[in-house]
């Protein structure tokens, strides 16, 4: 992005500062960063645990939760996008001048002040055989399309041209520029990010939003028909998996075993899968100290009551597996207002007091189910990214390595003599151009059979 010459509109002057490039540039790095490390789309209340009430204040107003659909991120891509725009703008017309220039419309003066040029007075002149040959090396060394005019007064000028279409290549880096900001800009307008989740055998039709847990209709169901869980002797999970089905119109449309890097995608939205939850149901048996018992059957996250004793029991949480055996944290409650919690392994009993009684609890068997959790996001913006991602580094690669390179050659009768000019021009790798100019200029020598006047 090179400056242009400033006009006199002080708007556009601001625009196309380098400077604000720079900047904007800069700043949205930092902030993808930031938005890279601070995790996205959790609960408010998991920042305030996380991070405390002063980061949590500054997360909350700046919506670092949210980075990447806060109003100022936009803004910001916004500004950038404008500044690209204006730069594009104003350098076009110096860019077709190049595109458009005939740079076969030189003559031998300007020719002489090219960075590389040597040429050569022949007295008596080049006969028809080494002139062909001369002409002829030429085209062989330097390749490419090779031009040519016929001069006034006799003689003709030779021209190839590589790599004239490179001027684009800068173009093309902006414009890539602005196709990523678009992808994000629809992604972020059209798109959504949610989760759900779904119990063994069940389907929903709809998600909640990962940013205010609203509802939002996904056009089709989806059914979790199998969920597989693998665990380590700890009890901590090592692989789980799910069976979905995609049910649209009353029809099974797709059947996919999605894993943790291995997402479903049905028009355009993708379903990751992110967790589990158990969902138990427990049977035990409730023993007293003067021997009556109560065998119970708890459904899962829910409280059952049990008036004669004065007791409320729920199951708070449960692992299918630890060191082999099953086991559960039960809540035991009081109606005046007491409550205590305690696990218990099968084979392992718990116990508890309440009311002068002592209760033995004796984990009998658990039914288990699984609620597979997904992370659900479209983002109709991603092709346009990968699109824009593309022709940055095609953009890139032009623009900094495919160079804009000419070669001349004039062959032009001067009274009994005759003049040779090879000459030649890059706008990159100039030390490398300079080479390949040294050694043509070797190779004409030996044609021409003459030292360089």
């Amino acid at each position: 992005m090179k400056s242009q010459k400033k006009s006199g509109n002080p708007i556009l002057n601001f625009f196309s500062s380098v400077k604000l490039a720079i900047f904007l540039f800069i700043i949205l790095a930092i902030t993808s960063i930031v938005g890279t490390i601070i995790p996205q789309g959790e609960s408010l209340q998991f920042y305030l645990e996380r991070y405390g009430p002063n980061l949590f204040n500054i997360i909350r107003w700046l919506h670092l939760d949210n980075t990447y659909h806060s109003w100022w991120y936009l803004t910001l891509l916004g500004l950038f996008s404008i500044n690209l725009l204006v730069c594009i703008s104003r350098r076009l017309p110096y860019t077709l001048e190049l595109v458009r220039r005939d740079n076969l419309n030189v003559d031998d003066t300007k020719l002489k002040k090219m960075p590389q040029r040597a040429f050569w007075n022949l007295n008596p002149g080049l006969d028809e055989t080494r002139q062909k040959r001369l002409i002829d090396l030429f085209s062989k060394i330097v390749g490419g399309r090779r031009r040519e005019r016929e001069l006034e007064g006799g003689g003709k000028l030779f021209l190839v041209e590589k790599g004239k279409w490179s001027y684009w290549g800068l173009y093309g880096l902006h414009f890539s520029l602005l196709i990523i900001f678009a992808g994000a800009i629809i992604g972020n307008i059209f798109g959504f990010g949610g989760g759900v989740m779904i119990a063994e055998g069940e389907a929903v039709d709809h998600i909640y939003s990962r940013t205010d847990n609203s509802p939002i209709p996904l056009g089709f169901s989806v059914r979790c028909d199998k969920f597989v869980v693998q665990f380590y002797d700890n009890g901590a999970p090592k692989l789980f998996k799910s069976d979905l089905t995609i049910i649209e119109d009353g029809k099974e449309v797709l059947k996919k075993e999605i894993l943790v890097n291995a997402p479903l995608s049905y028009k355009g939205i993708r379903f990751y899968q992110s967790s589990y939850q158990a969902i138990p149901s427990v049977k035990m048996k409730l023993v007293r100290s003067d021997g009556k018992e109560k065998v119970l059957t708890i459904p899962a996250y829910k409280k059952i009551s049990l008036p004669e004793e004065h007791l409320e029991l729920g199951i708070m949480q449960f692992i299918p597996n630890i060191h082999g055996v099953p086991a559960i944290r039960l809540w035991v409650g009081n109606p005046k207002g007491g409550s205590q919690a305690f696990w218990v392994l099968k084979g392992r009993d718990g116990e508890f007091k309440n009311e002068g009684q002592i209760y033995k609890v004796v984990l009998e068997s658990v039914q288990n189910r699984y609620m597979t959790g997904l992370q659900v996001k479209k983002d109709p913006g991603v092709p346009l990214v990968y699109l824009g991602c593309l022709g940055l580094i095609l953009g890139i690669f032009v623009a900094f390595w495919v160079p804009h390179r000419r070669w001349w050659l004039m062959i032009k009768p001067k009274e009994s003599a005759t003049e040779v000019i090879l000459a030649g021009q890059t706008n990159k790798n100039k030390a490398g151009f300079r080479k390949e100019f040294e050694e043509l200029k070797a190779k004409v020598n030996e044609i021409i059979g003459e030292k360089r006047s």
